[in-house]
């Protein structure tokens, strides 16, 4: 079985939740009770009733404590999160709030300290260096700037779309810090000073993926960056970009855990290896992924 494999094979586990692991549990008990029953000479409890009892204990008491990606720091928070949010999962919880989505937008920033990660978050919570400016930045197609890594990738994707007849142009890439303030600037101007509107489409200064030089705007074969999601290219892009290193990063079903409105022209060079991997996992939310995937690694199965 390959890393990845198991890796999905342990997600989609967690994701069934209590009632799974309890039937789990109440199985293998009465599984080893029977092989106990078969065996008297032995004062031990066969190996599955010796673990399978105390996991059940713990997830009955504890239910994120068995999870890997528990951070025990953060108990009392899941446990409030969890009752704001009663219909989520355990998984959600601790991911969620691991990812410091149970505080308000902005109100706790912590600064990016490696800029070369891959990949690379960027949020609502985790803002770049005023003057951090990527140090590989080259031409795309259509003059923007973007990372090496990221024009390379685009450049691969652009010319398989031609192929099947369709026309990509990237609109936007990299932004710097003094442009991404100047435009926010703008649009606050425009809302009558409403930032809490501004901030579902625009990202304040330091909290703009555009700045990594990874993020591009992509228009279609007709239209603005609006109009992309029904032009031809919209959904091909949407369901081939993870070929080529690519995510949507705002995507319709996780808005409020972004903060951003859909956004399906906006998309940001993770790595193929990470696209690769979200999409098997039919994980959307990059804040996820860096929880149990790069803060966390999932235990490995043989």
């Amino acid at each position: 079985m390959t890393q990845l494999a198991a890796e999905i094979r342990w997600m989609k586990g967690l994701q069934k939740g209590r009632v799974m692991l309890s039937v789990a549990a109440v199985t293998a008990a009465v599984l080893a009770v029977a092989t106990a029953g078969a065996n008297l000479v032995s004062d031990e409890l066969p190996p599955p009733l010796e673990h399978a009892i105390p996991a059940l204990a713990v997830f009955e008491k504890n239910p994120y404590k068995v999870l890997y990606y528990y951070e025990a720091d953060k108990q009392e928070r899941y446990e409030a999160y969890q009752a704001a949010n009663e219909t989520l999962s355990p998984e959600d919880v601790v991911w969620r709030v691991n990812a410091g989505l149970d505080g308000e937008f902005y109100a706790v920033v912590q600064p990016v300290r490696d800029t070369e990660a891959m990949p690379l978050l960027v949020n609502k919570y985790h803002q770049l260096p005023a003057d951090y400016v990527p140090a590989d930045l080259t031409k795309l197609p259509s003059g923007k700037p973007a990372t090496e890594d990221t024009c390379a990738a685009y450049k691969e994707m652009a010319g398989d779309a031609r192929k099947e007849g369709l026309s990509l142009y990237a609109a936007s890439a990299y932004r710097s810090y003094e442009l991404q303030n100047r435009l926010y600037q703008g649009y606050l101007k425009q809302e009558g000073g409403n930032a809490a509107r501004v901030d579902t489409y625009s990202a304040r200064p330091g909290h703009s993926e555009h700045q990594t030089g990874r993020a591009i705007d992509l228009c279609g074969s007709f239209g603005s960056l609006n109009d992309f999601v029904n032009t031809p290219e919209g959904p091909w892009v949407k369901e081939n970009c993870y070929k080529y290193g690519f995510i949507v990063r705002y995507q319709e079903d996780i808005v409020p855990l972004t903060g951003y409105k859909y956004e399906p022209w906006h998309i940001t060079y993770v790595g193929k290896e990470v696209s690769n991997q979200m999409h098997e996992l039919g994980m959307t939310c990059l804040e996820e992924y860096v929880v149990k995937y790069v803060d966390h690694k999932p235990p490995t199965s043989v």
